[in-house]
């Protein structure tokens, strides 16, 4: 089941990025090249290493580093601002840029974060826009 099935985390931006597990947890879905087994987040259609078209989807790892950040004082106009946004690092050896939900007092680079799903905005009847987020650990 895709998160954009879910009644309480509003419109997923994209259910290409993100789904749930048995429990109801987040987890990203990445790709996965057939031939070189390089992986991209998100999914790419042709892979960077060897150019082959045959990508499967994975999920990844939950739970990373936060390698870098900034706080975000620009939007799109019903986007909630500031924002922090940040490179995450996960072990299979993505970096994944997100929104890194918590006030930006909170936030250290080299900080321990896990997956969520949070809340950006508003779509343009007023309902909320959900995308996958990450939160401290």
């Amino acid at each position: 089941m895709t998160l954009s099935d879910t009644s309480t985390a509003g419109h997923l931006i994209s259910d290409r990025l993100v789904t749930t597990d048995g429990s109801g947890a987040p987890r990203l879905l990445a790709g996965r090249c057939e031939s070189c087994h390089a992986l991209s987040f998100p999914r790419a259609d042709v892979c960077g290493d060897c150019l082959s078209t045959d990508i499967g989807t994975i999920e990844i790892a939950s739970q990373g580093t936060l390698y870098s950040y900034s706080v975000v004082h620009q939007a799109p106009k019903t986007w909630k601002v500031p924002y922090v946004l940040g490179y995450v690092d996960l072990p299979e050896g993505l970096r994944v840029l997100a929104h890194i939900d918590a006030p930006p007092s909170e936030v250290a680079v080299d900080a321990k974060v896990k997956l969520s799903l949070g809340v950006v905005g508003t779509d343009s009847d007023g309902a909320p826009l959900s995308t996958y987020t990450f939160v401290p650990a």
